[in-house]
C-alpha cells in the first residue's frame, strides 16, 4: 500500500489544568523528603537515588512511588534522545501503576500527572510529524511519540492513529498495521480508518479479515461510497460474486441516482454474462454521466461478448451440421442453416450495438490523455464484423496493429 499524500494529524490532546498533588506536606521518610527537594532543583538522578533508597526500605511507600513517577516524568521531558526518553516513560508508568495499588486514594493525581505526560508525549509526536514534510524519517520519530502516548492512556485512539498515519508517510506499512487495530479497539469510529486497515489485511494476505472490518464499517457507515466500493472489490478479488452482486444490487437500490454504483453493478453482471441486466446498468450510468468514459466502453463490451457468445453457438451448429448431413433430408438441412443465418445476423447486430458506445469511449479517453488502446482494439474488431473496413483501417494504428491491412 503506497501512501501517496499526508494525513492530517488528529489532535485530540486532553489539555487543561492538572494539579500535581503530592509536592508539599510531610513525609515520615528523609529520603522523600530529600527527593521531594531535589526534583525542585530539578536533580532528578539524586531525587531517584533517594526515592529508590526509600522503596528499598518500604517496596509499598506509595508516596514514593508517586513522586518516582513524576520525577521520571520530568527527567524524561528534559531527555532528548528518543530512546532514553521512551525508556522514562515506561518507568513513570510503572511507578505510577504501582502508587495506585499501594493506595487507591492517589487515583486522581496520578491520573493528571498520567495526563499532563500524555500532553506533552502526544505534542512531541505532532512536532516530529510536521518535520517530516522535510525529512521523512522524522515519521518514524513521530511514529514512536505516538506508540508511547498509546502506552500512557491505552484507551486513546487518537495516539493509535496517528501512530499508523506516521508509519504509512514513513512508507512503512506493515507497521502501521497493529496501531490501526488498537485505534479500533480503543473506540475509533472514522471511516478511514476501517478502510486502511482493511486494505493493509489485503496487502498482508488477510483477506477474510479486510472483508468482516469492511462489512461492519459498510453498516455504520451505509452511504459511505468508499467504503462500499471497497468492500464490493474485496468480494470480487476473493472470488465471492455472489455476495458481491447482492451488495452492489442493494447499493443500486438504496442510490439509484450514484453512478459508480450503476456502473460498479453492471461491469460485474459483464463478468457473469447476464448481459441484459449489465446492458441496463451501464447505460443508467451513461444517462447519469454521458461523459463516463468507462462505462461507454464497459457497454460497448457487454456487446461484443453477446457477439462472441452467439459466435460460440454458430460454431457448435456449423459443427453439428457437417456431422449429421449426410444423413439430413433437404429440408432438414435448410431450417439448420436458416438458423445459422438467424444467428449470423444477431452476431452483426451486437457487434453493430458496440460501435456507438466504444466511438464514444475512444473519444473520452483520448481527450483525457489516457491510453485507448483498449478501446481502439475492441472498436476495430466491432468495424471489421459489421463491413466498415475503412473505419476500421482508419484505427488500426490505434489499435497497436503495425500493419493497417490486418
Amino acid at each position: 500500500m503506497v501512501v501517496m499524500k499526508r494525513f492530517p494529524i488528529l489532535l485530540s490532546l486532553l489539555l487543561g489544568v492538572f494539579l500535581l498533588a503530592g509536592a508539599d506536606g510531610c513525609s515520615s521518610d528523609p529520603n522523600v523528603e530529600g527527593a521531594k527537594l531535589d526534583l525542585r532543583n530539578q536533580d532528578y538522578d539524586r531525587a531517584l537515588q533517594n526515592l529508590n533508597t526509600a522503596l528499598d526500605k518500604d517496596p509499598a511507600n506509595s508516596e514514593a512511588l508517586e513522586l518516582k513517577g513524576r520525577v521520571l516524568s520530568e527527567k524524561a521531558f528534559a531527555t532528548m534522545d528518543q530512546d532514553e526518553h521512551i525508556a522514562m516513560i515506561h518507568e513513570m508508568i510503572v511507578a505510577f501503576e504501582a502508587a495506585k495499588a499501594a493506595d487507591p486514594l492517589l487515583e486522581e493525581s496520578v491520573t493528571n500527572s498520567m495526563r499532563f505526560a500524555y500532553a506533552n508525549e502526544f505534542t512531541r509526536g505532532v512536532q516530529a510529524f510536521n518535520r517530516g514534510k522535510a525529512d521523512e524519517t522524522e515519521f518514524v520519530v513521530a511514529a514512536k511519540y505516538f506508540n508511547t502516548s498509546g502506552d500512557i492512556f491505552p484507551d486513546s485512539s487518537a495516539a493509535y492513529v496517528n501512530e499508523a498515519y506516521a508509519y504509512l508517510n514513513a512508507n512503512q506499512p506493515e507497521n502501521a498495521l497493529v496501531p490501526f487495530e488498537k485505534a479500533i479497539e480503543a473506540g475509533d469510529i472514522e471511516p478511514d480508518t476501517y478502510r486502511f486497515l482493511a486494505g493493509l489485511y489485503q496487502t498482508s494476505d488477510r483477506p477474510e479479515e479486510g472483508i468482516a472490518l469492511l462489512e461492519k464499517a459498510s453498516t455504520m457507515y451505509p452511504e459511505n461510497i468508499d467504503i462500499q466500493t471497497e468492500l464490493l472489490n474485496a468480494y470480487q478479488t476473493t472470488g465471492q460474486t455472489d455476495k458481491a452482486l447482492e451488495r452492489y444490487k442493494d447499493a443500486v437500490d438504496r442510490d439509484p441516482e450514484n453512478k459508480l454504483f450503476r456502473y460498479n453493478y453492471g461491469s460485474l453482471l459483464v463478468s457473469v454474462e447476464r448481459y441484459d441486466e449489465a446492458i441496463a446498468q451501464l447505460e443508467a450510468a451513461i444517462a447519469l454521466d454521458a461523459d463516463y468514459s468507462s462505462a461507454h466502453y464497459n457497454l460497448g463490451a457487454a456487446y461484443i461478448n453477446m457477439a462472441v457468445d452467439v459466435n460460440a453457438q454458430i460454431s457448435d451448429l456449423d459443427d453439428k451440421l457437417r456431422a449429421d448431413r449426410d444423413g439430413l433430408s433437404r429440408a432438414e438441412i435448410q431450417k439448420r442453416e436458416d438458423e445459422i443465418d438467424a444467428l449470423v445476423e444477431k452476431r452483426k447486430e451486437y457487434f453493430g450495438a458496440a460501435v456507438a458506445p466504444l466511438e464514444k469511449a475512444k473519444v473520452l479517453f483520448e481527450g483525457a490523455g489516457e491510453d485507448a488502446e483498449g478501446v481502439c482494439r475492441a472498436l476495430y474488431q466491432s468495424y471489421v464484423q459489421v463491413n466498415e473496413v475503412a473505419k476500421a483501417q482508419s484505427i488500426a494504428e490505434c489499435a497497436g496493429y503495425a500493419d493497417s491491412n490486418n
